[in-house]
């Protein structure tokens, strides 16, 4: 337990997967060596699944170290498109087995969602296998709720502003430019 306290976890983001590519294919293989239903077996495809969401990233990739090694990593594509609407999209959190429980993909989570919300972004989406029950409520724990279905996958989806913050962030920078205003007209003489 000592070891875990020393830890050292830092997120850094990616723009290019060369570097990284054998670590975070090793990750990916070890995170879903007893997932036939949803993930990738074969080594060459998971690198080019890799090289896939590195291109579609769009700045959306970031890796989480712990000392220094590659211990886990999210993907999200800003640009996805759902029933005509463009709704960002979360392909990839992977998480080392040896590391997971230490809050690594609740950090990586909230670094996508943070750069999403900086981008304007009101939510983001990502889909989950339907018997993948620990994902799930990992998801539901964050606030994600299903949204749709399609064959054996489930469409999760969050909302990244609750309504009543909206309406308060709105309302303050009414009130803001309202007393902008009223001071502008003092100040100009009106």
């Amino acid at each position: 337990m000592n070891d875990k306290k020393k830890e050292k976890i830092t997120i850094k983001q990616l723009k290019d997967i060369k570097p990284l590519a054998s670590e975070l294919k090793r990750i990916y293989l070890e995170a879903y060596q007893d997932d036939y239903l949803y993930a990738y077996r074969e080594p060459q495809r998971v690198k080019r699944y890799l090289k896939w969401l590195i291109k579609h990233a769009d700045g959306g990739f970031w890796v989480a170290f712990v000392n220094d090694k590659p211990v886990g990593f999210i993907a999200i594509q800003p640009d996805c498109r759902f029933h005509g609407e463009i709704v960002p999209e979360i392909h990839e959190l992977v998480v080392d087995p040896a590391y997971q429980g230490r809050g690594i993909g609740k950090l990586l989570i909230q670094k996508a969602l943070d750069f999403l919300s900086e981008k304007g972004f009101d939510r983001v989406a990502l889909w989950v296998g339907e018997r993948n029950e620990d994902a799930k409520r990992f998801y539901e724990k964050l606030g994600f709720r299903v949204t749709d279905r399609q064959g054996a996958w489930l469409r999760m989806e969050k909302e990244l502003q609750t309504s009543s913050e909206k309406r308060s962030s709105s309302l303050s920078r009414t009130a803001k430019a309202s007393t902008t205003s009223e001071s502008s007209m003092i100040s100009s003489g009106v």
